[in-house]
């Protein structure tokens, strides 16, 4: 033996299983910190190309660029592609309304334009359209058509493409035509440029924006920020994007945390366990700083062996995610790269694991060293007998083993809260990511029962006869109906936002403390399971139909979208009495209930929405017709059955196909769900295997304890109840307060980070029963296979063993 630092490598090689228990505690929270981290950067990439798919690849826009300033900003090191962006107010093509738009051809890339036929508009009379508009409008490449623009003017038009269909217009039934930039510059419509730009990579696009700016002496309210996807790079403006990832790093800094007291509670446990072999290092001559050096260097050797394995593994559980939404999502995500690894995750895991283990050794070193030699030697620092008079009020509630067994867990404090956080940290970060969970199903429109493939609407509404037919169709899956209708509608000026007044100006109030509607109010009915679905989106009090019919109810909704935007122009409350005009004169409903929501968008401005029976739609607008169909098909067959629909219509009735819209926003809730639930799902497993370890090593730094009760007369029997005490008492401390620290993480983050979701927390009832049960079946597993190696040692081996 060359050194005495070689004692480490024989002691670990000699005590194989606990070594191992060791090292896996420190390969669980490198992997557990490597995969979160690692995750969380992939799907920063994911969200990205999903974010550039929905509104352009460019960062920052310039209103009214002149020809001296396109070519200053076009000219700059840092900026990689910029075009211009016109569009008019919408018109007309042949008849139909249409949005109306012009790019440079060499942007139009960015802005997810793929010709599929024909080429691309240069000259002033060319324009392109959707595939889906082409079909609609029987148009081919090289047709002639009419456009009208929103002054009237029109002009004739010759199709030079045919581009990929935009899921939003779609579904809107409103072609998005593109025209030459030439052809734009030269209509005589009112009109909006910018100037848009993209800047290479690894540019501080904030810093680049102030440049420009100061450069140019360009006004704030001429630039125009991509904010949803400059967020998600780490350079938007946007609050309520900035307070989900103001979650998400809380949730992260839990994680950390999580990954240092799962490595420090294992390395404590299995240096403190060996108080009795440094007594005697010491007693044959080793000083307090070989000692110190003896722990620090097993740190080092475990640290060698288990992060590389950590990381590997992290790496893996990330990989997942990414094989999952690359073959899923593959028209999204099909050129991203098979294997996605990120050195954020790589980094963040040795870092941790590596400091951690040297805090971890350090601090037990320090302890070590310090103990006596000869109570070490003589094992009076492991088995100690209190001098106190025992009260014995345990063993009055239990007997005497499992008296024993809690009275082990609580005695050592320093154990028990170890040990106690430990769980306690697993409980709150699985707690703390059922937040984004929350927030996935409630955001996104598709993840509903209701939502449609198509949407039929009439102005002058839509018969029975062909609701009858819909149902009866081979390939309708579900079909359904609303009435709605605009109306005069007023209650408690207080009740009016800031943000609405701010919008609309002043509001006149009345003497009796309403107001006189400035717009009007959108109207909805719904039906038995209409009403029933509006359940997954109610805030306050309760949704029934017999109900609302009794007392002349009303369903107020929070959120209203105006401009594409949803804000709360109304702060209603239950009880609150609302007052519609009617062709009979002024009605009073009270409102019975309020939802977040509603799953559907309208096309005017309105002071807000409410939701009422079928019965009472009619009895306050005199309307029975409905205005709109929703339609819900089958899986398989459905070009045929869309085919059939169309067969059945007139020009009277808006067709909406809603199809491509709702993939794509299935395809970004198959993003988030991926990743949310892989975070959830490798917190949870890397919790259960934690607790496993946890108690393996509890157990099994207890080994020499264990063998002296068995000497003095504890059956097999007692040994296990008084061992799966001690360990339940770990647990359920640890449960409960990880429970409650929990649900105040959850109802923090709710309510301080996503108030705008109008998220509504709810006591979570079944997870911390299902956490409760999982935390005492993992207990119960865990303590099997230590005390079955102790038993199956004789009693004089495991006392003696060191």
């Amino acid at each position: 033996m060359n050194s005495y630092l070689s004692i480490v490598s024989k002691y670990l090689s000699a005590h194989k299983k606990k070594t191992r228990l060791v090292i896996t505690s420190v390969v669980i929270a490198v992997a557990l910190v490597t995969s979160i981290f690692s995750m969380l950067d992939i799907f920063i990439r994911f969200e990205k190309i999903q974010l550039i798919h929905e509104y352009g690849n460019f960062h920052l826009g310039v209103k009214d660029a002149t020809d001296k300033e396109k070519k200053a900003i076009a000219n700059r090191i840092d900026v990689k592609n910029s075009g211009m962006w016109i569009s008019f107010r919408n018109g007309n093509i042949n008849g139909k309304e249409c949005e109306l738009a012009a790019v440079d051809e060499k942007f139009s890339p960015n802005m997810n334009i793929t010709i599929l036929e024909g080429k691309f508009p240069v000259a002033e009379n060319e324009l392109i359209l959707e595939a889906w508009a082409a079909e609609s409008l029987h148009l081919n490449v090289g047709d002639m058509t009419e456009i009208t623009f929103a002054d009237n003017t029109e002009k004739k038009f010759i199709v030079s493409g045919i581009y990929s269909d935009y899921g939003d217009t779609k579904a809107k039934s409103v072609p998005g035509i593109f025209l030459s930039v030439a052809g734009a510059n030269k209509a005589k419509a009112e009109k909006s440029t910018v100037f848009l730009i993209e800047f290479k990579d690894d540019v501080n696009i904030n810093n680049a924006q102030k440049a420009i700016q100061s450069s140019l002496k360009l006004a704030d309210n001429r630039i125009v920020r991509n904010e949803y996807l400059l967020s998600v790079m780490g350079y938007g403006n946007n609050n309520p994007v900035r307070r989900l990832y103001a979650t998400g790093a809380v949730l992260f800094c839990i994680v950390l945390i999580a990954g240092v007291m799962m490595i420090y509670n294992t390395f404590n446990i299995s240096v403190m366990e060996r108080v009795q072999q440094f007594g005697l290092l010491r007693c044959i001559g080793a000083s307090q700083s070989q000692i110190k050096k003896l722990v620090k260097r097993e740190g080092l050797h475990i640290t060698l062996r288990a992060i590389p394995i950590g990381v590997l593994a992290g790496m893996l559980l990330a990989f997942l995610c990414s094989v999952i939404l690359k073959y899923y999502n593959s028209s999204l995500f099909g050129e991203m790269p098979l294997f996605n690894f990120s050195i954020v995750g790589i980094i963040a895991g040795i870092a941790i694991g590596a400091i951690t283990v040297f805090i971890a050794s350090s601090l037990p070193a320090k302890k070590a060293a310090g103990v006596s030699p000869v109570n070490a030697v003589n094992g009076s620092s492991e088995i100690k007998i209190s001098q106190k008079k025992k009260q014995g009020r345990l063993t009055k509630i239990f007997r005497v083993e499992v008296a024993m067994g809690i009275n082990n867990a609580v005695v050592k404090k320093k154990t028990l809260f170890l040990m106690s956080c430990s769980i306690a940290i697993s409980i709150v970060m699985f707690l703390g990511f059922q937040v984004y969970v929350d927030f996935m199903y409630s955001s996104l429109k598709t993840t509903k029962p209701y939502t449609p493939d198509i949407s039929l609407t009439s102005e002058q509404g839509l018969s029975s006869n062909l609701y009858k037919k819909l149902s009866n169709l081979s390939g309708v899956k579900k079909v359904y109906g609303r009435m709605f209708s605009y109306v005069d509608a007023t209650f408690d000026a207080s009740r009016l936002t800031d943000a609405y007044k701010e919008i609309i100006g002043d509001v006149q109030t009345t003497d009796n403390g309403l107001f006189i509607p400035p717009e009007k109010s959108w109207l909805i009915s719904y039906d038995k399971n209409q009403l029933n679905w509006a359940k997954t989106d109610l805030i306050e009090g309760k949704i029934s139909e017999e109900k609302l019919n009794e007392k002349k109810g009303i369903i107020a909704v929070a959120r209203t979208r105006r401009n594409g935007v949803g804000i709360e122009t109304a702060k209603l409350q239950l009880g609150d009495k609302v007052y519609i005009q009617t062709p009979d004169g002024t009605k009073e409903m009270t409102v019975m209930a309020i939802l977040r929501t509603v799953p559907f968008n309208d096309s005017k401005s309105s002071l807000t929405t409410f939701i009422t029976t079928e019965k009472l739609f009619t009895e306050l607008t005199g309307e029975s017709t409905l205005r709109i169909i929703d339609i819900q098909l089958d899986r398989s067959g459905q070009e045929q059955t869309v085919s059939e629909i169309k067969g059945m219509l007139d020009d009277s009735i808006s067709f909406y196909d809603q199809r491509q819209k709702n993939a794509e926003v299935n395809g970004y809730f198959l993003t988030m769900a991926v990743f949310i639930y892989g975070f959830v799902a490798v917190i949870a497993l890397i919790s259960v295997l934690n607790i496993i370890n946890t108690m393996n090593t509890s157990v099994a730094s207890k080994t020499r304890y264990l063998g002296v009760m068995r000497a003095v007369g504890m059956s097999s029997a007692q040994l296990d109840k008084m061992v799966l005490a001690e360990a339940l008492t770990y647990s359920l401390i640890g449960g409960i307060v990880g429970c409650i620290m929990g649900i105040a993480l959850q109802k923090m983050l709710i309510n301080t980070f996503l108030p705008r979701l109008l998220l509504i927390w709810k006591f979570p009832y079944m997870q911390i029963v299902l956490i409760l049960i999982i935390l005492l079946l993992v207990t119960v597993i865990s303590i099997i296979s230590p005390l079955k190696w102790i038993k199956a040692k004789g009693i004089s081996e495991v006392i003696g063993s060191l």
